[in-house]
């Protein structure tokens, strides 16, 4: 088919140039639409960050997995229905300034509404970020998770003297290779997923003792190796955020004080302080079902800091460090029940 030129044609490819295609989009449509984007494809010459989905009025947008912003006032009537509720723990704290779409946007900063709310939720005092702390506070803190995070846990080490010696000692009992072999398949399963373990932990330590501990010896030194690469979001995070268990449930109840049972009660389209929730046992997947805590809204659009309930993953894909998301109206494409039917079906994290 050959298309006739029209006299827009001009007009529509200076706009472009002039305001850039997200300006140009709105301009033709009459509002945005949320929707997905590629890196740089749809940015206003304005922008100043990049953003992977943002909502349909403009207000809120999402720039990978740790960072979301949204515009001042709507950060302060989410804190208005979060502090509205006496079992939430979580407000919201506006951070750096950043432009998108022609908006004045800020970053969104998740952190406990104090102290006793952080305890509460069993997080670790040192290292959570608590609502009303200076600069100085908060920076300490971070400098202190950071350095905490780097550090393989002590119990790698500890197996790993234990191999060395019974491999150096002559054949090792039973009784002792079975023991070095339970530590080996939890520390694997805890740090690389259940997958890694399965794939890489032999199944019997006994058919051949002495070459399981030069094994066991291998894939410690790779755990070792491969969890400061798992941990390398935290490291270099530029803002404390909530530590988040591994668990896509008990992260909800973390930030909302929610009651054990409560969580499956989810509306279709839940309010600021409630939560989010899809049973997926009908679609075999990744998943049997998930929950996502709601942070704010934008009309119908959610947005939500949650965690991934994935056994199969390694830490720091979406597990002690959380994630934001938005999602878009209840019955849509772009809705959470939608996005997460397609993730599960997908195997995405």
């Amino acid at each position: 088919m050959t298309r006739r030129p029209s006299e827009s044609a001009p007009r529509l490819a200076s706009l472009q140039r002039g305001i850039g295609n997200a300006a140009v989009t709105r301009a033709l449509t009459g509002t945005p639409v949320q929707r997905y984007t590629e890196p740089d494809a749809e940015r206003d010459i304005t922008d100043t960050v990049t953003y992977d989905r943002i909502s349909q009025n403009g207000r809120i947008a999402v720039s990978g997995r740790q960072e979301a912003f949204a515009e001042a006032d709507l950060i302060a009537s989410a804190n208005a229905a979060l502090n509205a509720s006496e079992r939430v723990r979580v407000r919201l704290e506006a951070g750096r300034e950043v432009v998108v779409g022609g908006r004045v946007l800020h970053r969104v900063l998740p952190v406990f509404a104090s102290r006793e709310a952080a305890e509460a939720a069993q997080g670790s005092s040192e290292h959570e970020p608590v609502a009303g702390e200076s600069a100085e506070d908060r920076a300490a803190k971070l400098d202190s998770y950071r350095r905490n995070v780097v550090q393989p846990p002590a119990a790698l080490g500890l197996l790993l003297q234990d191999v060395a010696r019974l491999a150096g000692g002559g054949r090792p009992s039973d009784a002792s290779v079975n023991g070095v072999h339970q530590r080996l398949l939890a520390l694997a399963m805890e740090n690389q997923g259940a997958t890694w373990a399965a794939e890489h932990v032999p199944l019997n330590p006994l058919l051949d003792p002495v070459d399981y501990l030069k094994t066991a010896g291998r894939l410690i030194g790779v755990i070792v190796m491969e969890y400061a690469g798992s941990r390398e979001p935290e490291r270099v995070m530029q803002e404390l955020l909530i530590t988040m268990p591994n668990d896509c449930q008990a992260a909800a109840q973390r930030l909302l004080g929610t009651r054990t049972g409560e969580l499956q009660q989810a509306p279709a389209e839940p309010a600021v302080g409630q939560n989010h929730y899809v049973n997926l046992s009908d679609a075999p997947g990744r998943w049997n079902n998930h929950f996502g805590a709601v942070i704010m809204r934008d009309g119908d659009d959610t947005l939500t800091f949650e965690a991934a309930a994935d056994s199969t993953s390694r830490i720091g894909e979406g597990k002690s460090l959380g994630y934001f998301a938005l999602y878009g109206k209840h019955g849509t494409a772009q809705s959470f029940d939608a996005d997460l039917r397609r993730q599960n079906t997908a195997g995405n994290a």
